[in-house]
């Protein structure tokens, strides 16, 4: 009887997690010191960086690493999924019940998170989603395929169908954007100079108009993560991660075949994310159509080829201390999502630093380097002593009990 090789496979999982920490912080990093409220012409008038340095750095991590780390998150938590309620099953226990109160402690964590520190928080939208994997753990691979399809088909039609009769004129665009301006112009003063309250009382505001601007994406963010639940969930089924050595040729291919699209898509996507323009003026709002629609598109691809790249790093028995530290980081996935966010509230804040607009772009991603090897020192200094970090302890002994939190 075949065995699934459980360390091989957290270990991969662990990577995984560790290299999409450090993408979600560069990409925050740019909210916290405000470049990513800013358009590319206000950065210059506002001398928070020039244009030889800001349009490569910002094209870079556009094309390789925004969106990137929540969809590898999103593909854990899928996948996690699958291994927690296997293993639980196994054990005699009710699978279902204990997913339930672990989702009922995230819900609450990434409240707090969202709504008090970090309006950009993406737990509390893992945990609502999360419930339909309940759902979906009893449907044929099949099924799951047909629901990824119809998702992202419901997402594409939307798109469309608001390009060609709901998309505003360049003249209403401008008046809703100068309308948006100030409000931003209200965060960014809070932000740089307001109290603890004042930014307490903003979250609630940017947890709002991140759900407005969702909604009109057509929800493309919450699509994005219940496709990659439903792949991971997919992966399980397969077990694809512990056989790596007999699908590598497959991975190869599929990674080699998905480069040229997702790179140029993600391309496209990038340019629009910096302002440029690539159609004349009067078809303003089918070029806007054009960029969501790359990025929609692109960002699962990309996804998948990094996850086809991480897994094959770690196929080898012998990993080098780079690969063994980063996944270190990634055991204490939640702890160090979390931290990021008091880093960072204490550099960039007002009442903390007030590091906010001191940086260029390339500054700001030099201090998330800087805060990620921290974490990283930190993560491996802890597993010495704990197997679990502080935030997974916690969360473990909410979801099997005090008495079984060893388990």
């Amino acid at each position: 009887m075949y065995t699934p090789d459980y360390s091989s496979r957290i270990r991969s999982l662990d990577l995984i997690r560790g290299i999409a920490l450090f993408g979600i912080l560069l990409i925050n990093i740019q909210t916290y010191s405000l470049f990513a409220f800013l358009k590319p012409d206000q950065v210059y008038e506002l001398k928070l960086d020039n244009q030889e340095w800001y349009i490569p750095t910002q094209f870079f991590l556009n094309l390789f690493v925004k969106g990137q780390g929540y969809t590898l998150f999103s593909f854990l938590f899928g996948l996690g999924f699958y291994l927690m309620w296997n293993k639980n099953q196994q054990l005699g226990l009710n699978a279902d019940r204990i997913f339930k109160r672990r989702l009922a402690f995230l819900l609450i964590i990434g409240l707090l998170h969202a709504f008090l520190v970090w309006f950009g928080d993406v737990l509390h939208k893992y945990a609502l989603l999360g419930y339909s994997l309940l759902y979906f753990n009893r449907k044929t691979i099949p099924y799951l395929l047909k629901w990824i399809a119809g998702l992202a088909s419901i997402v594409i039609v939307f798109q469309v169908v608001n390009a060609l009769f709901f998309s505003p004129s360049a003249e209403e665009a401008a008046l809703a954007q100068a309308r948006m301006d100030q409000v931003i112009g209200q965060v960014i003063d809070a932000w740089s100079y307001g109290s603890i309250s004042d930014v307490f009382h903003l979250q609630r505001l940017g947890v709002v108009m991140l759900y407005f601007m969702s909604f009109e994406s057509g929800m493309a963010n919450f699509v994005h993560y219940e496709i990659m639940f439903l792949l991971g969930l997919i992966a399980g089924r397969l077990d694809l991660l512990s056989r790596t050595n007999e699908l590598k040729p497959t991975f190869i291919r599929i990674a080699f075949c998905m480069f040229p699209i997702a790179i140029v898509l993600k391309a496209v996507y990038s340019i629009g994310l910096l302002g440029f323009q690539i159609l004349p003026a009067d078809l303003y709002r089918y070029e806007e159509w054009l960029f969501s629609l790359a990025g929609f598109i692109s960002i699962p691809l990309v996804t998948v080829i990094y996850l086809l790249e991480l897994v094959m790093l770690t196929e080898k028995k012998r990993h080098t201390r780079c690969i063994t530290w980063i996944a270190n980081t990634g055991r204490l996935g939640l702890t160090n999502y979390l931290m990021q966010t008091c880093i960072c509230m204490a550099l960039f804040y007002g009442y903390g630093a007030g590091f906010a607009g001191r940086f260029t772009l390339l500054q700001s991603t030099l201090v998330a380097f800087a805060i990620y090897l921290l974490q990283v020192v930190y993560s491996n200094i802890w597993i010495n002593y704990q197997p679990n970090g502080p935030m997974e302890r916690l969360w473990k002994r909410w979801t099997y009990g005090e008495r079984n939190s060893t388990t």
